[in-house]
């Protein structure tokens, strides 16, 4: 169950994810390993499934998930085309617990636009030495 720190399995109350983002070398989908997104090192190799993908000298547990922006900006669209359409017909209150999920959704989508570790866009090639963003200087404007 993400969040509480635990393994738990599909009686748990709640969503349940899966990471299946960290691949391999080449980072094609055919090395995709799926896993826990809450990794207690208790499966995979000695190292939970981190050291199956970085050899490293030391190991966090960790949480981690992955998502993905295209999908849900589609699913935004789609609710606004469905509620362009049901207002059209006079019958938007059928699809507007719908769409008040999708503008939820939206709001968070915004995060997608910025740069991953959220560093100032441009010329930087040296994760240790660029800058930090600071407001809207990490925004790329494209999904990421």
């Amino acid at each position: 169950t993400p969040g509480t720190g635990a393994e738990n399995g599909p009686t748990a109350p709640g969503p349940s994810y899966i990471n299946s983002y960290q691949r391999g070398a080449q980072e094609s989908v055919w090395e995709t390993i799926p896993q826990p997104t809450t990794d207690l090192f208790k499966y995979g190799g000695p190292n939970g499934y981190l050291d199956l993908f970085v050899k490293d000298s030391s190991y966090s547990q960790q949480w981690k998930y992955t998502n993905a922006p295209d999908a849900d900006a589609r699913a935004v669209q789609a609710a606004y085309w469905a509620y362009r359409w049901a207002s059209a017909q006079g019958n938007a209150s059928a699809v507007s617990a719908s769409v008040a999920k999708a503008a939820k959704m939206g709001d968070y989508l915004r995060y997608s636009l910025f740069d991953k570790y959220f560093k100032k866009i441009g010329n930087c090639t040296d994760p240790k030495s660029c800058a930090a963003g600071t407001g809207r200087d990490s925004e790329h404007y494209l999904l990421a």
